[in-house]
């Protein structure tokens, strides 16, 4: 009896162990997997990306533009792209070689301007170069598109495909900006005729954005475009301001 009892105190402690063990193992195997994907870092030949302001390209690989919130005075715009290299700095300046994709670009040759070369200096990890959108009477009517690519240069070569490009499409025709979703907790839901009003009672704003503006300041133009629209209601009695849909603007 006694030494049964023995036996299976024993076996448990052995089981305990062995849990223990099994334990160590696992731990170990995540520290050094942790460990690896510490010491991990891009190691094939150098490569370049393109990359939009967040304002405009919220991300994404392209930048839409519209010169519909502007005044006709305004005949360009100039966008800010950061080509960054995907590899180690090195000691020395570095030329990326751009161009633009003629089977995918719709806008005429004067309608922007950008450099062909890049040089990304010594020690850094990215350069930035404009491209100048220009505004035409063509796009009253039509959105263009420039699709600048990298070219392979003899210290680069171009990035993985979803990112060795960069997309610029403008118009002169109101457009859904692409970062509305941040936008619709101050503004509601979107529409056409809610952001022209927008547009057009900002003294200029010309876009509204979380990453340049503080919360304090598009609440205060929330509360403008509501006392406007309040305005323009109460002088058009029977007749308040509806969008394209037919739905009520507000911003409430």
């Amino acid at each position: 009896m006694i030494t049964n009892l023995l036996n299976n105190i024993k076996g448990k402690a052995m089981m305990m162990g062995m849990g223990s063990c099994l334990l160590l193992l696992s731990a170990s195997c995540l520290t050094s997997c942790s460990s690896a994907d510490e010491d991990f870092f891009y190691q094939d030949e150098p490569r370049v990306r393109l990359v939009g302001d967040y304002t405009w390209a919220v991300g994404s690989d392209s930048i839409t533009f519209s010169f519909v919130a502007f005044g006709s005075e305004v005949t360009e715009m100039e966008m800010k792209v950061d080509a960054q290299i995907m590899g180690e700095v090195a000691n020395r300046n570095r030329v990326v070689n751009l161009s633009a994709d003629a089977a995918k670009t719709t806008a005429a040759a004067n309608m922007y301007s950008f450099p062909s070369t890049v040089t990304i200096p010594a020690g850094e990890a990215k350069a930035t170069f404009p491209v100048v959108l220009k505004r035409d009477a063509s796009l009253a009517s039509k959105t263009v598109r420039l699709y600048i690519k990298v070219d392979e240069s003899g210290d680069f070569k171009s990035g993985v495909n979803e990112e060795n490009h960069i997309m610029l499409i403008w118009s002169d025709v109101l457009s859904k900006p692409k970062n509305w979703n941040d936008l619709e907790p101050f503004f509601g839901s979107y529409s056409d005729s809610k952001y022209r009003f927008m547009l057009v009672n900002s003294d200029g704003a010309g876009e509204f954005s979380t990453e340049t503006m503080s919360w304090a300041l598009l609440n205060s133009y929330r509360i403008r475009f509501q006392n406007l629209l309040n305005d323009y209601n109460a002088a058009h009695p029977g007749n308040p301001m509806t969008d394209e849909n037919g739905q009520l603007v507000t911003f409430e």
